[in-house]
């Protein structure tokens, strides 16, 4: 499907302009637009105005062919536990650096847009990530890193970084991402005690007592996330510093969000063109 560089820039072109009832510059009512030789742009036939798809995407001024961009974004899209600058290198026949910053630039595409609240079934947990290492082990160690998660039954999950897990810190990030009357499911930490009054139906487990499940009441399916998230990142790219790990995390979510999707390569392109960088 994209055997060249022109079949790549029309793609872009195509999801970015293929709309337009006229030219932006000669109001030419469909006017048609021509590829200029040797030019990562597009020219009207009756005035000449020239437009760059590229222009305002993670694409815009790079040098790397675009038929290996589109590579990348495909691995990104099939692959289930990410892919390393490293193996980016290796594969598309790049520096290190140029692989990094393009790895960087499609896990942009990746961000999901949290204003839809999730509803219905929702299990919320904390997790320490990082290095294991000497000294004080689990809440309160060393190089670890906070996390916060919700994952609603059946559909999305979200992941965000959290400088703690005080009940300052974890209820605002409940209220604007849970509707209201939404059924939680959480283990006994004592900061979510608070939900009953604040509108949801809250229940929950006591792990301290080795108590996994009762009925409906668990957190597995977000305890099963955080392993596979683990496993990814241990596995797949053996370190990830905190100033990046959110983009990795991003990544991650949105694999599990599109679990089902039957085209991720094909909703990465249209990210692409729809989502100004």
């Amino acid at each position: 499907m994209y055997p060249d560089e022109d079949a790549c820039l029309k793609t872009i072109f195509g999801m970015r302009y293929g709309n337009l009832e006229c030219c932006p510059a000669c109001a030419v009512i469909n006017s048609r637009f021509y590829k200029v030789k040797k030019r990562r742009c597009f020219e009207c036939g009756q005035c000449g105005h020239q437009i760059y798809p590229l222009a305002g995407t993670i694409m815009e001024g790079t040098q790397i062919k675009l038929t290996l961009w589109f590579y990348a974004i495909f691995l990104f899209s099939n692959c289930r536990n990410g892919v390393s600058a490293k193996e980016l290198q290796r594969v598309l026949g790049i520096s290190y650096p140029s692989a990094w910053k393009l790895g960087h630039k499609i896990r942009l595409l990746m961000k999901q847009s949290n204003e839809k609240k999730l509803c219905g079934e929702v299990e919320i947990d904390e997790s320490l990530f990082g290095p294991k290492g000497k000294g004080k082990r689990g809440w309160g160690a060393a190089k670890k890193v906070c996390l916060f998660g919700l994952v609603q039954r059946g559909g999305p999950v979200r992941t965000i970084i959290v400088p703690d897990r005080k009940q300052k810190t974890l209820l605002p990030l409940i209220l604007a991402n849970i509707r209201k009357g939404s059924r939680i499911y959480s283990d006994e930490f004592k900061v979510y005690k608070i939900l009953k009054a604040t509108g949801y139906r809250h229940m929950n487990v006591v792990h301290s007592k080795y108590q996994w499940r009762e009925g409906h009441c668990h957190t597995n399916t977000k305890e099963g996330h955080w392993s596979n998230l683990k496993k990814m990142t241990f596995g797949t790219f053996t370190w990830i510093s905190s100033k990046y790990l959110q983009c990795y995390i991003d990544e991650f979510d949105f694999r599990y969000n599109n679990r089902d999707g039957a085209d991720v390569f094909e909703k990465l392109l249209e990210t692409i063109a729809n989502r100004p960088q």
